[in-house]
């Protein structure tokens, strides 16, 4: 079962902790509730891991902390600032966790009717 406890045990394993590890407990915890709330809104509960909501959890930080989560939220797909571009997938997911919560392609078993 996905605790906070577990996932912040699994973050504090984690490199690029960091930021997540100066934030105050309180704040710890409403990171965590959004980033498995948003797991559970595109992925079943029963796949959800702890390894998952930590990712995305730090995913999630690591945005806020460039500011680019702010650019998402608000539907932009492109900016651009002094010659720099930066263009957006549209998913606040992190492709780790979509990646790691997605079935394998041919993980099915394989057998005939008789």
């Amino acid at each position: 079962m996905i605790t906070n406890d577990t996932v912040m045990e699994y973050i504090e394993k984690m490199p690029g902790s960091d930021l997540f590890l100066e934030l105050d407990q309180d704040e710890q915890v409403k990171h965590i509730f959004a980033a498995h709330e948003l797991l559970k809104d595109n992925f079943r509960e029963s796949s959800i891991t702890d390894r998952a909501v930590a990712m995305q959890t730090l995913y999630m930080l690591e945005g806020e902390d460039e500011e680019y989560a702010k650019l998402k939220r608000h539907g932009v797909k492109s900016y651009a600032v002094k010659g720099v571009s930066v263009t957006f997938d549209g998913s606040n997911i992190s492709p780790d966790v979509s990646k790691l919560l997605k079935p394998k392609s041919g993980s099915g078993l394989v057998g005939r009717l008789i």
